[in-house]
């Protein structure tokens, strides 16, 4: 075979595996995306795509919808509604990128706090402790 055939046959093959790569090599989706290869329709469409759900951090977002949101991204976050109530809204946009600080950023204002869950992993919404006068 000569170098040319050769070269034209490894071009053909690289043409081909680009083809049936994930976004065919064209910028597409990244190489492990599922979306588009089951035939699920929510699947199909991103529903079931942590990476698809929208996280309201504006201000006036319900926290309680905030903290829904980050356990549908896959965060395991335990809460009580008793102690989240419906009234309570983001008071400013957090400025933290880790999800410890950003919980803690938008729940300090309502003397509440995320705290790192040792038992079950994930964190914890209580109130702040009160510092007793004795």
């Amino acid at each position: 075979m000569s170098r040319i055939s050769f070269g034209i046959a490894l071009l053909c093959f690289a043409t081909v595996c680009g083809a049936q790569s994930p976004g065919g090599g064209q910028g597409g989706p990244e190489i492990g995306d599922q979306s588009g290869q089951s035939t699920d329709p929510d699947v199909r469409h991103g529903a079931a795509d942590p990476r698809a759900v929208e996280i309201p951090l504006y201000p006036g977002a319900p926290i309680s919808a905030v903290l829904k949101a980050l356990i549908e991204k896959g965060f395991k976050i335990k809460w009580s509604p008793e102690d989240v109530l419906p009234t309570m809204t983001i008071l400013e946009r957090p400025k933290a990128t880790r999800i410890d600080n950003v919980l803690n950023e938008i729940l300090k204002p309502w003397g509440m706090r995320a705290d790192h869950n040792q038992m079950d992993g994930g964190y914890r919404v209580r109130p702040l402790k009160k510092k007793s006068k004795g």
